[in-house]
């Protein structure tokens, strides 16, 4: 596309390398569907998890495999998923005479849905990130319209979730390997919660907002009003180049998201960030450790699904 290729050229111009050492291929769609899927998440491997048409679908090998929706249940939402191929997402249902939805949290492991435990007083659960070892972050609420609290399932023991001991205005975005739980404050900044103890990221000076994005191996991406940072400790931080809006990180610090109007991009701290290649809109979703970056073409809902290879 004309317009792509004249953005990205005055990019390059601005510290942006090109793509020349990256290919992308399509991810293969559900038979009889809309055409279109997200990817929520990545094993790391090469192996990726998402959504066609509110249906979990799951991609091995160059193979994808519609898993659909559990049984009395509206569409579903993929989350994540881990290096074990465990699938986190939430099913999602309206209850008779509502227009809010209720949700269910799950681990789709085996081939089978598994919901996850509920908290005493609550009904309804959304899971939002999970680690390795399968400890999962996310949320409870009875009715979405009042606001929900964050929780936290265990790996050993996902039917008995606890509400995690934090101020109400902390919501849960993601967790990392060692059990740091991320957490946005409304309003304000970005915090990290491990075993019971709060630290906030320190911003920089001038700086009084930021909202957390995704965490790994200690390194934690935000976005605050002067554009995303990466933070390799909770009080040290360094500017993600070229304007660059982030989605995901790996445990390296392989970064992806866009660059506007919406030119996929990788990049790493000490590296300029490179443009991927595209026919069109695009942007990175999710990174994988063996480096590869998953992400959407723009079309239709959902977008076409892709991915990023390097070499």
């Amino acid at each position: 596309m004309v317009l792509a290729a004249t953005v990205a050229a005055g990019l390059l111009s601005t510290g942006t390398a090109s793509a020349s050492d990256w290919t992308m291929s399509y991810l293969p769609l559900p038979p009889g569907g809309s055409g279109t899927a997200r990817v929520a998440g990545t094993n790391g491997a090469g192996g990726y998890a998402g959504t066609a048409d509110g249906r979990l679908v799951t991609w091995n090998g160059g193979t994808v495999v519609d898993h659909g929706v559990p049984d009395g249940y509206t569409r579903v939402e993929a989350a994540d998923e881990n290096a074990s191929g465990s699938v986190l997402g939430s099913a999602v249902y309206y209850s008779e005479g509502s227009h809010y939805p209720g949700k269910h949290a799950f681990a789709f492991e085996n081939g089978e849905f598994q919901f996850l435990g509920k908290v005493p007083g609550y009904y309804n659960s959304q899971a939002l990130g999970t680690n390795d070892r399968g400890d999962v972050v996310g949320t409870v609420f009875n009715d979405i319209r009042y606001g929900s609290t964050a929780a936290f399932w265990p790996s050993g023991d996902r039917e008995h979730p606890v509400k995690l001991d934090v101020p109400p205005l902390l919501s849960p975005v993601d967790i990392d390997q060692d059990g740091t739980i991320l957490l946005n404050e409304q309003f304000g900044g970005t915090w990290l919660w491990k075993d019971g103890v709060l630290r906030q990221l320190v911003l920089p000076d001038g700086l009084r907002e930021s909202r957390g994005i995704a965490i790994r191996n200690g390194k934690v991406l935000a976005s605050t009003q002067l554009g995303d940072r990466l933070w390799t400790a909770f009080d040290t931080s360094q500017e993600v180049p070229s304007g660059m809006s982030t989605m995901a990180l790996n445990g390296s610090g392989l970064v992806t998201g866009w660059v506007s109007p919406r030119i996929p991009t990788a990049w790493s701290p000490g590296d300029p960030v490179t443009a991927l290649p595209s026919p069109g809109n695009a942007y990175g979703t999710v990174v994988g450790e063996n480096g590869e970056i998953a992400g959407t073409l723009e079309s239709g809902i959902d977008g076409i699904p892709v991915v990023w290879r390097r070499g």
